[in-house]
Parts: C-alpha cells; sequence; structure tokens
C-alpha cells in the first residue's frame, strides 16, 4: 500500500483534508522518483528548488483549503444550530398543543363512559326486573312439574313392585321344579357311574391278577437264569484265580532259584 493509499485511510472521515495531503505525498512519490534518475549535482539541486517551490505551493494551497473548510463548517454549525432552535420551538408548540387536545379528548371519553354507564344501568335493572318474573314463571312450572313426576314415579313404582313379586314368585316355581328335575337327573347319573364303577374295578382286578401270575412267572424264569449265570462265572474266577496264583509262585520260584544260585 502506498503512502497516499494509508493517508487517505488515515483521514478518510475528512475527506477534504484526506485529498489534499494525498495529492502532496503523490507530488513528492514522483519527484522522488525523479531523483532516483539524476546523475548531476546540478540536476539534483535543480530538482530540490523545484520541490521546496512545489512544497511551499502546496502548504499555501493547502493552508486556503484548511480556511475554506473551517469557514463552511462554522456557516454550516451556525445552519445548523438555528435549525435546531426552530425545531425545539416548534416541538414544544406542537408539545402545548397535543396537551390541549388530549385534555380536550380526555373530557369527552369521560362523558360518554358516564352516559353509556348510566345507560347500561338502567339496561340491567330492567333486564334483572324481566329476568326475576320469568324465574318465578318458571318456578312455578318446576313446582307443578315435580309433582306430577312425583305422582308418576309412585305409580309407576307400585305397578313394578307388583310385577316384581310375580315373577318373584313365577321364578320360585320354575327354580322348584327345575331343582327337581337335576336332582332326579343327577340320582340316576349317579347310579350309572356307581354301576361302570364296579364294572371297572371288577375288570381292573381280573387283569391285575392276570398281569401278577405273568410277573411272578417272568421273575422266576429270570431269577433262574441270574442262577445259572452266577454259577458259572464262580466257575470262571476260580479257574482264572487258581492260574494267577500258579504264575504267581513260578515267579517266585524262579527268582529264589537265580538268588541262591549266585
Amino acid at each position: 500500500m502506498s503512502f497516499a493509499a494509508k493517508i487517505y485511510q488515515a483521514f478518510k472521515d475528512e475527506p477534504q483534508k484526506a485529498e489534499a495531503l494525498v495529492e502532496f505525498v503523490e507530488f513528492v512519490e514522483k519527484f522522488h522518483e525523479k531523483l532516483s534518475h539524476v546523475s548531476t549535482k546540478d540536476d539534483v539541486e535543480l530538482a530540490k528548488k523545484q520541490i521546496e517551490l512545489q512544497i511551499k505551493q502546496l502548504e499555501s494551497n493547502t493552508n486556503i483549503k484548511l480556511k475554506e473548510i473551517e469557514g463552511k463548517i462554522e456557516i454550516t454549525k451556525k445552519e445548523l444550530d438555528a435549525k435546531i432552535i426552530e425545531l425545539q420551538a416548534k416541538i414544544v408548540h406542537n408539545s402545548k398543543e397535543l396537551d390541549a387536545k388530549i385534555d380536550f379528548t380526555r373530557k369527552e371519553l369521560d362523558a360518554k363512559i358516564e352516559n353509556s354507564k348510566k345507560e347500561l344501568e338502567t339496561k340491567i335493572d330492567f333486564t334483572r326486573k324481566e329476568l326475576e318474573s320469568k324465574i318465578k314463571e318458571v318456578d312455578a312450572k318446576i313446582d307443578f312439574t315435580r309433582k306430577e313426576l312425583d305422582n308418576k314415579i309412585d305409580f309407576t313404582r307400585k305397578e313394578l313392585e307388583s310385577k316384581i313379586e310375580n315373577s318373584k314368585i313365577e321364578l320360585d316355581n320354575k327354580i322348584d321344579f327345575t331343582r327337581k328335575e337335576l336332582e332326579t337327573k343327577i340320582e340316576n347319573f349317579k347310579k350309572e357311574l356307581e354301576t361302570k364303577i364296579e364294572n371297572s374295578k371288577k375288570e381292573l382286578e381280573a387283569k391285575i391278577d392276570y398281569t401278577r401270575k405273568e410277573l411272578d412267572s417272568k421273575i422266576e424264569i429270570t431269577q433262574k437264569e441270574l442262577e445259572l449265570k452266577i454259577e458259572k462265572t464262580r466257575v470262571s474266577l476260580f479257574r482264572w484265580s487258581f492260574l494267577f496264583w500258579i504264575t504267581q509262585m513260578a515267579t517266585l520260584i524262579g527268582i529264589l532259584y537265580k538268588l541262591l544260585s549266585h
């Protein structure tokens, strides 16, 4: 970023000052570039004098512009102060007018509210009287209707009690008849079951006797077979034990023979 851009960024809130300083810096940068290409002392002196003249001219122009800007700012400030005073006077005037209108409107509303309140109270009284009259009429009708309903309820209750009593008698008779029928059926069913149980008992006893005899014969046969097998096993064990002891005796005799011969 160049010096001119940096100065413009620093004074961007005051555009006129920023433009004047930027113009000056750009001029200095241009002459600096020219000086970098100067090779003689006279050229340097000449360039130096030109720069000094340009600087003085720029300072003069800058001071003039600053004075113009300050004058404009002062004029603008005075104009703004005058406008502010004028606006404050208008605000005070408008505030007084609004306060007067508000007071007038409040009084009108208070009067209307009072009138409306009186009208509503009158209507409420009239409506209350009408409702009280209607409530009396409704109470009379309710009393008459309640008496009619009480009579109907008494008649209906008596009629229902009579029907319930008759139904109770009929049901008692039906229950007695049904109980007798069921007792008879239960007795017959009980006799049939006892007969079937007796027959089943005899059949089971016969089967048990037959099965016990079969089992006794099978047990006896099995016992004899087991006795034969045990006898054969005992003889075989005796033979093998005899051979085992003979082998052991022969081994011991051989060992003793070898020991004695040494």
